[in-house]
C-alpha cells in the first residue's frame, strides 16, 4: 500500500494516500473558495469539463478518508466523532483533485501511459506471491472501485497530474531568512498588558427605566419587537407542569428479589396509610427515603416533563390534582405519588410580553449607553496623558491583569475571548503605554494599558533559521498552494467549467 504525506502548518493539509494504494487524495481544512452553487447534470455530484464524478466516486472518497483517519486517530477518531468530518472532506477531495488536474493540463503538464503504468506495475497491491504484476488482483480492483479499467485510469492520471502541479509550485517557491525571522517573532513574542472591560453585565446598581420609558420604547420600536417576540415565543410559553410530593422506598436495580418484595411491601404499606385518611406529607415525611424531599413531606415542587424519572413523570402527569397513585417502580425504588396541582400549557402571547421584552431591550439599550459613556471618558483622559490605571481609579474601576500573551490566530486572550484588534495592539504598542482606543469585544468596551513586550533576540532568531527553515519552507508551500488553488478554483466556477452539487453529495450520507 502506497502512502505518502507532505503535512503543512495552518488550515492547509495536502494529504496523497490511495485507496488501495494509488489513488490520491487531496483536502483541505479549508480555504479554496469553498462549495460552489449547484449545477451539474444527472447525478454527478462534481463536473469539471468532460470529467463527471458521481455518488460512486463520493461513496469512495469517503472509505478512503474516513479510513485513513482511523489510521492517523486511533480510538480517538470515534471520541472525536471523525464521521462528521468525512463528508465534507470527501466532497472537497473530489474537488480539488479535478481542479488540480484542470489546472496541470491548463499549464501543459501532461502524464504519459508509460508513467502511469510503472506506478501501477510497481504498486504492491497488485504484486503476487511470486514478485510479479497480476492482471487479475489489478482488474479485481479496478472493477471493484471504479467500474472499470477505463475508469480508474482517468482517475489515477488526474491524481498523477495533480501531484505534478503541485510539486512544481512547490519548487516554485522559497523562503527569506526574513520570513523565517517574521514567523519566529510572531510565535516567541510576549507581552503583559492591563485592560478594563466595561458593560455587558445589564444596568449598574441603581440604575433603571422608568415605565413611560420603556412604553415610549416599545411604541417607537414595535417592528423590531414583534420580531423577537416571534423568535422567543416558543421559549417564552409555559409547559405543562404539575405539583407533586412522593415518597420513595429504596431498592436498586441490582437489589436481590427478597430486598425487592420487602422495598414494595412497605411502599404499599404506606400508601394504605394515606388511603386510610392520613397526611401523604407526614406519611412521606415518617417513612420516606428521598433525604431531598422526605423533610419537606415529599414536595417535589412544580415539575415539568423530563424533569424526574420517566416512571415518575408518567404517574404524576396522568394523575389529576388530589389523586394518589399505585406504587411506582423506578430505577431509584417504589414512590407513592400524589398530584396538589395541575397547569396546562400556555401558548406566549404578544399582550402578555410586550413590555416584558421592551424593558429588556430598553434597559440593554441604557445599560450599552452608559458603558460607552464611561469607556469614552476613559479614552479621553489617557489622549490627555493620564494613565489607563489611573483614570480607571478616578471611575471607580478595577484593571485585569491577565497572563501573558502570546500571538494567536484566534486572538484569544483570558478573560476576553477571542480579541484580534486587542492582540494587534498589545504587540504595536511600546510598554508603559495606555491605548486611547475602545474596543467593542463580544458587547463590552475595551480599553488596554500594554505594560511588557519582549521578542526573541538575535541569537535565538539566528537558530530559528537553521532549525526551522525546512518547516517554514513546507508551510509557506502550502499557504502558496492554498491560495493558488483557491484562486484557480474560482476562476473555473466563474466561467462554468467547474460545476459542484454539494446538497446531492452531504445530502445522502
Amino acid at each position: 500500500m502506497l502512502d505518502s504525506f507532505r503535512k503543512g502548518q495552518r488550515w492547509l493539509t495536502l494529504i496523497f494516500v490511495a485507496t488501495v494504494g494509488l489513488v490520491f487524495v487531496f483536502f483541505f481544512g479549508s480555504g479554496g473558495g469553498g462549495i460552489g452553487p449547484a449545477g451539474p447534470s444527472g447525478n454527478a455530484i462534481v463536473e469539471l469539463d468532460e470529467v463527471q464524478l458521481t455518488t460512486r466516486d463520493f461513496s469512495r472518497e469517503q472509505r478512503s478518508i474516513a479510513d485513513q483517519l482511523r489510521r492517523q486517530l486511533g480510538e480517538a477518531y470515534d471520541q472525536i466523532g471523525g464521521d462528521r468530518y468525512v463528508d465534507a472532506q470527501a466532497l472537497a477531495s473530489m474537488v480539488n483533485t479535478v481542479v488540480l488536474a484542470a489546472a496541470a493540463r491548463d499549464l501543459g503538464l501532461h502524464v504519459t501511459k508509460d508513467e502511469v503504468r510503472r506506478v501501477v506495475q510497481a504498486s504492491p497491491s497488485f504484486i503476487d506471491a511470486e514478485g510479479r504484476f497480476s492482471p487479475r488482483a489489478f482488474n479485481a480492483f479496478a472493477e471493484s472501485e471504479y467500474g472499470t479499467q477505463r475508469a480508474f485510469i482517468q482517475s489515477f492520471t488526474r491524481s498523477l497530474l495533480g501531484q505534478k502541479l503541485i510539486q512544481l509550485l512547490a519548487a516554485q517557491t522559497t523562503i527569506s531568512d526574513a520570513e523565517i525571522d517574521m514567523m519566529t517573532r510572531y510565535e516567541q513574542s510576549e507581552a503583559r498588558i492591563a485592560y478594563v472591560a466595561i458593560g455587558g453585565a445589564g444596568l449598574p446598581e441603581g440604575e433603571s427605566v422608568a415605565e413611560e420609558d420603556v412604553e415610549a420604547w416599545a411604541e417607537a420600536n414595535e417592528e423590531t419587537l414583534r420580531a423577537l417576540f416571534n423568535e422567543r415565543a416558543p421559549s417564552l410559553a409555559s409547559p405543562e407542569r404539575v405539583r407533586a410530593r412522593h415518597l420513595l422506598i429504596r431498592a436498586t436495580r441490582d437489589a436481590s428479589e427478597e430486598e425487592r418484595t420487602a422495598a414494595r411491601e412497605r411502599a404499599e404499606a404506606a400508601r394504605a396509610r394515606i388511603v386510610a385518611g392520613e397526611s401523604f406529607a407526614l406519611v412521606a415525611e415518617a417513612v420516606s427515603e428521598d433525604a431531598a424531599t422526605a423533610s419537606e413531606g415529599g414536595d417535589l415542587g412544580f415539575i415539568e416533563r423530563g424533569d424526574d424519572d420517566p416512571a415518575i413523570d408518567e404517574a404524576a402527569f396522568s394523575l389529576e390534582p388530589g389523586a394518589l397513585s399505585e406504587v411506582v417502580r423506578s430505577e431509584y425504588g417504589f414512590h407513592v405519588i400524589t398530584v396538589e396541582e395541575k397547569q396546562d400549557a400556555k401558548t406566549a402571547t404578544w399582550d402578555e410580553h410586550r413590555l416584558a421584552l421592551a424593558r429588556e431591550r430598553a434597559e440593554a439599550e441604557r445599560a450599552n449607553q452608559l458603558a460607552r459613556d464611561q469607556a469614552d471618558r476613559l479614552a479621553a483622559a489617557t489622549r490627555d496623558g493620564t494613565s489607563l490605571e489611573e483614570a480607571a481609579r478616578a471611575e471607580g474601576l478595577t484593571l485585569e491583569r491577565p497572563p501573558t500573551i502570546t500571538r494567536r490566530p484566534d486572538g484569544f486572550i483570558a478573560g476576553l475571548g477571542a480579541a484580534e484588534p486587542v492582540m494587534l495592539a498589545a504587540f504595536s504598542t511600546e510598554p508603559g503605554t495606555s491605548r486611547p482606543e475602545v474596543y467593542d469585544v463580544a458587547g463590552r468596551y475595551v480599553l488596554i494599558q500594554v505594560l511588557e513586550r519582549s521578542e526573541p533576540d538575535a541569537e535565538t532568531l539566528a537558530e530559528a533559521r537553521e532549525s526551522r527553515r525546512e518547516q517554514a519552507l513546507i508551510q509557506k508551500q502550502n499557504e502558496v498552494i492554498d491560495q493558488w488553488l483557491g484562486d484557480y478554483r474560482k476562476q473555473l466556477e466563474s466561467s462554468g467549467r467547474l460545476r459542484i452539487n454539494a446538497e446531492l453529495a452531504l445530502g445522502q450520507s
